[in-house]
């Protein structure tokens, strides 16, 4: 079984390593997670040190920037490369957070809406049908208003939104599965429901959830840091680069860098993940190796 899982592992690398868009996007992440682990060491500046007497310092390759600050300072003097390297820690925690809740709730009400296709199966696909119909972000708005501006708030709404998406692939997946021959001499020998869904069925169900969510994570990313520059999700001093925006507007027609610097970072790591995304979504999908 090792051997076999080592092999499915080792076949799937082969086809990603293919895709050079998936290469690149998997190395920006990579010094992203090394900002996320060693931020401690690497950031030069506590990031919610205030120096009034370097407030809007531009980068230090421009005429009036000033060493240490490499990429400048904001408005009240903190240092906007330690600022974005924190930073990446919440954007990543969030991303994880929000993911691992959607994917734990939804695949488990998936399941037992797709193998038992009873009152069940109705109430909770309605259910998603309602969330469905309203706007991913408009929800998740209405939602942080209701329950508090906040970061926590702000990940269980973004959650709440992403439900849907693994719940209906779950279940579309539950229902291809449920009738093959495999789970049919699994249940003739007598096991029962929960092992039925959890053993046999769930493990064949899981690479298409796998792509799902790595691109839902730059969904959770991006929706955090809009509720963020709305001022609805993670509040100041939080270096969460949605805040870091939302506190730099003022300011964007006379330091270009600190609206510049977040947005490029929110940028890059969306699009990093959303390349990492497709090329799993191609390594995962016999269709897609075999064209």
């Amino acid at each position: 079984m090792k051997l076999f899982a080592d092999d499915a592992w080792r076949t799937t690398w082969n086809y990603f390593k293919e895709s050079k868009g998936g290469l690149w996007g998997l190395g920006f992440l990579g010094l992203v997670m090394i900002c996320v682990i060693f931020a401690d060491v690497i950031a030069p500046f506590d990031p919610s040190l205030q120096n009034r007497e370097a407030l809007l310092l531009p980068p230090i390759w421009t005429e009036a920037g000033h060493w240490p600050y490499i990429l400048g300072t904001d408005a009240v003097g903190r240092d906007m490369l330690s600022r974005l390297i924190y930073g990446a820690r919440y954007s990543m925690f969030i991303g994880f957070v929000v993911v691992s809740l959607a994917v734990i709730v939804g695949t488990l009400l998936g399941l037992i809406a797709g193998y038992y296709q009873s009152w069940l199966d109705t109430i909770i696909m309605r259910l998603m049908d309602v969330i469905l119909a309203f706007p991913s972000l408009l929800l998740a708005l209405g939602l942080v208003a209701v329950l508090g501006p906040g970061l926590v708030n702000a990940m269980y709404a973004i959650a709440l939104v992403m439900l849907p998406h693994f719940v209906r692939l779950t279940r579309a997946n539950v229902l291809s599965e449920k009738n093959r021959d495999y789970v049919i001499a699994s249940r003739i020998v007598g096991a029962s429901n929960w092992r039925l869904m959890f053993n046999s069925i769930l493990p064949n169900c899981m690479a298409p959830l796998i792509v799902q969510a790595t691109l839902s994570f730059s969904n959770a990313i991006l929706d955090a840091a809009a509720l963020g520059f709305l001022g609805m999700g993670a509040q100041p001093p939080i270096p969460e680069w949605g805040a870091m925006l939302a506190e730099a507007r003022e300011f964007i027609s006379r330091a270009w860098w600190v609206v510049t610097f977040p947005g490029l970072a929110i940028l890059l790591t969306v699009l990093s993940i959303n390349l990492v995304g497709d090329a799993l979504r191609d390594a995962l999908d016999p269709r897609m190796r075999r064209s």
